[in-house]
């Protein structure tokens, strides 16, 4: 399951923006006529009938983890005990089981140190010593992956990422950025990877720092103001229903808005869309009930400008101090990060 070295890292970088002197899309629709039509809500039959469903899902995961989990112990010789092991591990992560993936991974590697699935156990097992608390453990590990990754290009994107934001989340930003350059200039023979660690290094310098102002109407003709969310941890979403990397990280922004929204937890999304109809259609669909804001004006979008969005998704968590927090995270990194800003405002 090797990578190709010749890979672009476009599931990483995103959707960019358009090249400097290409003429963006217009509207339409006027700004103010857009605005003005108010989205279908989320029917509440449809809210329980996916709450049901994901509940079914997390039931049959879990027996599921069980079953490979006790055939691999009880067929440690099996020509597919290896497989058991990496399908249980990965089960167990997705299932917030940090305890059960680092054994399972453990043994994994213990028996098949040279595995097909050898590099996802690795990486798997750095982020499980991470979410029980061994941040120096985890930090060893993600190293090591870093240093073995070879052709895996995605695992060394995941690995040198999850790092970074360690080193950021404890204090140290200039190693992070170390990191990433260090890493970037020693792959420099993946296309696009160099430029995509140093657009992550850039954006760690406004970790810390106020965010920029909305000020403008959301698709309720509500002016939305990030100041009425102090105490809240915010997110700022940059995407649209044609971005195919935002499309692909929207069950980690819903999974996370379903764990903490009752906690404390607001989205705020800025659509780079410009057909409102398509718009209101993907979010009842979805059941994405958050604030977005919509202007029509895809990537001249007027928020996007502002905060000089070059790519989506574009993210910003807002902690409850009303700083910026960590800008974006992808995966289980984004549902972590809000889990510890909202424990820390405790």
């Amino acid at each position: 399951m090797k990578q190709f070295l010749s890979v672009i890292v476009l599931g990483c970088v995103g959707a960019l923006l358009p090249a400097q002197g290409s003429s963006a899309p217009k509207t339409g629709k006027p700004a103010a006529k857009a605005l003005s039509q108010k989205p279908l809500a989320a029917a509440p039959a449809q809210a329980a009938a996916h709450a049901t469903l994901a509940a079914l899902q997390k039931d049959f995961q879990q027996k599921k983890l069980a079953a490979l989990d006790a055939y691999a112990k009880a067929n440690a010789n099996a020509a597919d005990a290896a497989d058991a092991l990496a399908e249980a591990t990965q089960l167990a992560q997705q299932l917030e089981r940090p305890a059960d993936a680092l054994r399972l991974a453990d043994a994994y590697l213990a028996k098949h140190a040279a595995g097909e699935a050898a590099g996802a156990m690795r990486l798997c097992r750095a982020n499980a010593m991470r979410d029980t608390g061994d941040a120096a453990g985890a930090e060893k590990a993600l190293r090591e992956v870093i240093a073995n990754a070879g052709d895996d290009v995605n695992g060394l994107v995941e690995a040198t990422t999850a790092l970074a934001g360690m080193l950021v989340d404890g204090g140290k930003k200039d190693d992070a950025k170390t990191l990433l350059a260090e890493v970037g200039d020693a792959n420099s023979r993946v296309r696009g990877l160099k430029e995509h660690f140093a657009k992550i290094a850039e954006s760690y310098d406004v970790v810390g720092s106020d965010p920029k102002s909305i000020g403008l109407a959301d698709t309720d003709g509500k002016v939305i103001d990030l100041a009425e969310y102090k105490g809240k941890v915010v997110l700022v979403d940059f995407w649209a229903t044609w971005c195919g990397p935002c499309i692909g990280e929207l069950p980690n922004v819903l999974a996370a808005y379903e764990k903490h929204h009752a906690k404390g937890f607001e989205i705020v999304g800025i659509s780079l869309d410009q057909d409102r109809g398509k718009l209101d259609a993907f979010l009842k669909a979805r059941n994405m009930t958050w604030r977005q804001h919509f202007d029509g004006k895809g990537w001249q979008n007027e928020v996007a400008q502002a905060w000089s969005v070059q790519s989506i998704p574009a993210t910003y968590l807002i902690g409850p101090d009303g700083k910026i927090a960590a800008t974006d995270l992808r995966g289980k990194q984004l549902e972590q990060k809000v889990a510890a800003l909202l424990a820390a405002k405790k």
